[in-house]
């Protein structure tokens, strides 16, 4: 109730007082002296955090107010000169239908018309210092060299907290609103304490959605007076499209809503952020989300088909659930209705297969595809760009995607064009079939070399166990012992072995003998 009433009282101000400034100076005084003032003689070593919080909540409304009512002095101003200019210039024509009428010679209305023109560059010329003139009052006099500007390193101390100094939820909300008001009203300190109220936000407590919230709805009104220094944070704000809470997403799909439909900040790939507030549960962010894709679908460059190839590609890599991508793609590709743009599309998409990383990225791809309304010339397209997609085949989404491609196709197709479609058709059909046996046999092969690996590694963990085992407690001269046993032994099984194979060669050579002369024996019978 009491930021309220003094809301109320300070509007008033400036409405009924002549000089406002001159009383609200006279405010903040006496707040600066009842908040940080004396006591008992003494300076105040701390004071209230309500306290605190009532003072930066006035020093920031006031600052605003200054603002607004500067930039009425210079809208009067500026209608005072146009009014001047204007009856100049009726007079000037008055005057000169009366020249014309014979009253005066040539080179007299050559004079005057020189002078008219002098008179309105002047005024051009004085409407623009005044405008400059009213720029520098905002930017050094109210927040540089003014009252105001003295308290604006306490701001950013308290909005800053360093050590978690602060903890009053009021205090917090109060001054994180007061710094925004008085960035609002200049460029330079804007662009100064923008990371920080961005930082700010990003550390807000995650009970504190108020905090958060008006946070969000302040950095709109900074992009809309200062767009190009709050643009390289763009992508800060779209994140907070993912908040936790209902409140801080709507607030924040209201301020992009209002900055992108304004032409105030450029619509990029980011959307997709808002694009995932198609599927979102709260239905007044659903329902935001597709009236900012219908407005955009009415502009004459339509947007949305220079960013549907961006929205697929990042959505896809975020992991969005199958039924959400789907929802979502179809609501967007229902934009394109120009066969140019269908074409242009399916191409586009074509030439992304290769680049996707998975097989889950290329059944969305496909899908795509299938859900635009593909005419004679996009199945062409389709039919020559079939090397870009025929690894992809053995998959049974991508396979479905463009079975359906097919079936819708033949509907419509003209005679000649059926034959195109059955060779389509059985290429698709042959290569699902092929690469599906290829995956399979893929999988078997990866599967034996898993296996093989790990029985590997149980033999190599075995014999270093045994080894280790082995030679427990054993000293230096019984491991030699040891090594030379061993030599030894594998000295008797080499020549056992080669004992062995020169037996087994002899007994060869022998049976071979026998074969030889029992033939022999046969053939002389």
């Amino acid at each position: 109730a009491w930021f309220s009433a003094a809301e109320q009282a300070i509007n008033a101000i400036f409405v009924i007082w002549p000089e406002p400034e001159h009383a609200c100076a006279d405010i903040i005084r006496v707040l600066e002296a009842s908040t940080f003032g004396v006591s008992n003689g003494e300076m105040k070593s701390s004071c209230s955090s309500l306290r605190l919080a009532r003072f930066f909540f006035v020093l920031g409304h006031i600052a605003l107010k200054l603002l607004v009512y500067t930039e009425n002095l210079s809208g009067l101003v500026r209608r005072a000169n146009a009014a001047k200019t204007l009856a100049k210039q009726e007079n000037a024509d008055k005057a000169k239908a009366q020249k014309k009428s014979g009253k005066a010679n040539r080179g007299e209305d050559s004079d005057e018309d020189d002078e008219i023109e002098a008179e309105l560059g002047l005024a051009q010329q004085a409407e623009a210092e005044t405008e400059q003139r009213v720029a520098e009052i905002s930017e050094k006099e109210i927040v540089g060299r003014g009252l105001i500007g003295a308290f604006g390193p306490l701001l950013v101390r308290v909005v800053g907290n360093e050590g978690g100094l602060f903890s009053s939820e009021i205090l917090m909300q109060s001054a994180t609103l007061a710094l925004c008001k008085v960035m609002s009203i200049s460029s330079t300190f804007c662009e100064k304490h923008l990371p920080l109220l961005f930082t700010a936000l990003a550390n807000a407590p995650s009970h504190d959605t108020t905090l958060r919230a008006n946070t969000v709805v302040a950095l709109g009104d900074l992009a809309f007076r200062f767009p190009n220094a709050v643009e390289p944070y763009t992508p800060r704000l779209y994140a907070c499209l993912r908040d936790k809470s209902t409140r801080v997403r709507r607030h924040t799909l209201m301020v992009l809503t209002h900055l992108i439909l304004n032409d105030m900040i450029k619509v990029k790939g980011q959307v997709c952020e808002i694009a995932l507030c198609l599927q979102d549960k709260e239905a007044r962010i659903r329902d935001m989300a597709r009236l900012l894709f219908f407005e955009l679908s009415k502009r004459s460059n339509n947007p949305i088909y220079n960013l549907l190839p961006d929205i697929v590609s990042q959505l896809s890599q975020m992991g969005v659930l199958k039924d959400d991508f789907r929802n979502i793609m179809s609501f967007l590709l229902g934009f394109i209705k120009k066969e140019r743009q269908i074409e242009m599309l399916v191409e586009k998409l074509c030439h992304r297969f290769p680049k996707c990383k998975s097989i889950s990225q290329k059944a969305d791809l496909a899908f795509c595809i299938s859900q635009l309304k593909a005419n004679e010339k996009c199945i062409k397209s389709l039919s020559e760009f079939f090397k870009l997609y025929k690894d992809a085949l053995f998959d049974e989404d991508v396979f479905k995607s463009f079975a359906t491609i097919v079936s819708r196709a033949k509907k419509f197709a003209k005679p000649e064009m059926k034959e195109c479609l059955d060779e389509w058709e059985a290429k698709l059909r042959e290569h699902s079939a092929a690469g599906l046996e290829n995956h399979l046999a893929g999988n078997k092969a990866e599967k034996a070399k898993r296996r093989a690996a790990k029985r590997a590694a149980r033999n190599a963990s075995r014999k270093t166990q045994k080894k280790k085992v082995d030679y427990e407690g054993e000293t230096d001269e019984e491991e030699s012992v040891n090594l030379s046993s061993d030599n030894e032994e594998d000295k008797e099984n080499m020549s056992e072995n080669n004992s062995m194979q020169e037996n087994a060669t002899k007994t060869v050579r022998k049976s071979a003998r026998g074969r030889s002369r029992r033939t022999r024996g046969n053939i002389l019978a």
